[in-house]
């Protein structure tokens, strides 16, 4: 008792970003700002289209389509390792916080992928146990 299970709190982390991804990709569609906007000129991604609204939409859904499987997801491995969502989310995150709508969803994946990274480590599974399951 006691133990944290790394991989399922970076489950439930990742998915709360992937709706905040979503989320923030749809309002960047009318509300064009660039969080570094002071420091660089990166208008070229925000006019004459949201390029970047379009690929935090994108990104969202497949983030929420990785942490809650969908039914020709599920025993693949994007779903079954952790090392693919790693690889995965970094970028997504990096992409993200140029967007201003999207920085507190790419600080949220960031600090989920470090957790992932840290399940890795430890040696855990992304397997249920049967026997942790209730009977009811």
């Amino acid at each position: 008792m006691g133990q944290l299970i790394w991989n399922q709190w970076a489950r439930l982390i990742s998915l709360t970003a992937g709706v905040f991804q979503l989320i923030g990709g749809l309002f960047a569609f009318f509300y064009r700002y660039s969080m570094f906007k002071a420091v660089i000129d990166i208008n070229f991604l925000f006019n004459p289209f949201n390029y970047l609204a379009i690929i935090c939409t994108v990104t969202g859904l497949i983030i929420i389509a990785l942490e809650l499987p969908l039914p020709f997801l599920k025993d693949t491995f994007l779903v079954r390792s952790f090392i693919p969502r790693i690889l995965l989310y970094v970028p997504i995150s990096f992409v993200s916080v140029f967007n201003y709508q999207n920085v507190n969803p790419a600080l949220y994946l960031f600090i989920g992928t470090l957790m992932y990274l840290t399940a890795a480590i430890k040696g855990e599974t992304n397997r249920v146990n049967n026997t942790l399951r209730s009977k009811v």
